[in-house]
Protein backbone atom coordinates (compact mmCIF):
# COMPACT_ATOMS: atom_id res chain seq x y z
CA UNK A 1 0.00 0.00 0.00
CA UNK A 2 1.19 3.34 -1.52
CA UNK A 3 0.71 7.08 1.21
CA UNK A 4 -1.27 9.14 -0.26
CA UNK A 5 0.99 12.19 -1.22
CA UNK A 6 -0.99 15.69 -0.64
CA UNK A 7 -0.13 18.38 -3.07
CA UNK A 8 1.47 21.59 -1.93
CA UNK A 9 -0.48 24.10 -2.72
CA UNK A 10 1.46 27.83 -3.51
CA UNK A 11 -0.27 29.31 -0.72
CA UNK A 12 0.10 27.10 1.97
CA UNK A 13 3.80 27.15 1.26
CA UNK A 14 3.23 31.04 1.63
CA UNK A 15 1.50 29.94 4.90
CA UNK A 16 4.32 27.99 6.29
CA UNK A 17 6.84 30.03 5.72
CA UNK A 18 5.21 33.11 7.07
CA UNK A 19 4.79 31.15 10.37
CA UNK A 20 7.92 30.33 10.58
CA UNK A 21 8.93 33.96 10.26
CA UNK A 22 6.30 35.11 13.00
CA UNK A 23 8.12 32.17 15.13
CA UNK A 24 11.46 33.08 15.09
CA UNK A 25 10.42 36.65 15.47
CA UNK A 26 8.90 36.10 18.41
CA UNK A 27 12.54 34.06 19.53
CA UNK A 28 14.61 36.52 18.46
CA UNK A 29 12.49 39.41 20.57
CA UNK A 30 12.62 36.93 23.40
CA UNK A 31 15.95 37.04 23.06
CA UNK A 32 16.52 40.83 22.37
CA UNK A 33 13.94 40.86 25.58
CA UNK A 34 16.37 39.01 27.82
CA UNK A 35 19.91 40.24 27.15
CA UNK A 36 18.09 44.24 27.31
CA UNK A 37 17.72 42.90 30.91
CA UNK A 38 20.71 41.61 31.48
CA UNK A 39 22.88 44.83 30.14
CA UNK A 40 20.87 47.00 32.45
CA UNK A 41 21.24 44.80 35.28
CA UNK A 42 25.24 44.93 34.72
CA UNK A 43 24.72 48.87 34.39
CA UNK A 44 23.53 48.79 37.70
CA UNK A 45 25.87 47.07 39.31
CA UNK A 46 28.42 48.86 37.98
CA UNK A 47 26.81 52.13 38.69
CA UNK A 48 25.89 51.10 42.03
CA UNK A 49 29.69 49.93 42.73
CA UNK A 50 31.11 53.30 41.38
CA UNK A 51 28.87 55.40 43.98
CA UNK A 52 30.03 52.73 46.95
CA UNK A 53 34.06 53.58 45.95
CA UNK A 54 32.84 57.59 45.61
CA UNK A 55 31.59 57.33 48.89
CA UNK A 56 34.10 55.56 50.41
CA UNK A 57 36.54 58.08 49.05
CA UNK A 58 35.06 60.61 50.47
CA UNK A 59 35.22 59.02 54.27
CA UNK A 60 38.47 58.60 53.81
CA UNK A 61 39.12 61.87 52.77
CA UNK A 62 37.04 63.12 55.47
CA UNK A 63 39.03 60.64 58.21
CA UNK A 64 42.22 62.12 56.77
CA UNK A 65 41.76 66.02 56.87
CA UNK A 66 39.96 66.45 60.33
CA UNK A 67 43.43 66.20 61.60
CA UNK A 68 43.76 67.32 65.32
CA UNK A 69 39.91 67.25 65.77
CA UNK A 70 39.77 63.49 66.12
CA UNK A 71 42.15 61.97 68.81
CA UNK A 72 42.50 58.51 69.98
CA UNK A 73 40.84 56.39 72.84
CA UNK A 74 43.40 57.91 75.02
CA UNK A 75 42.72 61.27 74.83
CA UNK A 76 38.57 60.45 75.30
CA UNK A 77 40.01 58.81 78.70
CA UNK A 78 38.67 61.44 81.91
CA UNK A 79 41.85 63.65 83.27
CA UNK A 80 42.87 63.12 87.01
CA UNK A 81 40.96 65.55 88.81
CA UNK A 82 43.15 68.89 89.90
CA UNK A 83 43.06 69.79 93.73
CA UNK A 84 43.42 73.57 94.33
CA UNK A 85 44.31 75.27 97.59
CA UNK A 86 41.25 75.68 99.14
CA UNK A 87 39.95 71.99 98.61
CA UNK A 88 37.99 72.41 95.71
CA UNK A 89 38.41 69.15 93.16
CA UNK A 90 37.48 70.10 89.43
CA UNK A 91 36.94 66.82 86.97
CA UNK A 92 37.21 67.71 83.67
CA UNK A 93 35.90 65.25 80.32
CA UNK A 94 35.41 65.66 76.89
CA UNK A 95 31.83 64.79 75.78
CA UNK A 96 30.22 65.31 72.18
CA UNK A 97 29.58 68.88 72.68
CA UNK A 98 32.69 70.08 73.85
CA UNK A 99 34.46 69.71 77.03
CA UNK A 100 32.84 69.42 80.37
CA UNK A 101 34.35 70.44 83.91
CA UNK A 102 32.45 68.80 87.07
Amino acid sequence: MTAARSTLSFETLIARIGHGLREGARWGLRGILALAIIVMAGMFAVVTAAVGLVIAAVAILLRLTTGGRQQGPQARKTKRPHTEADGITLDAHRTARGWTVE
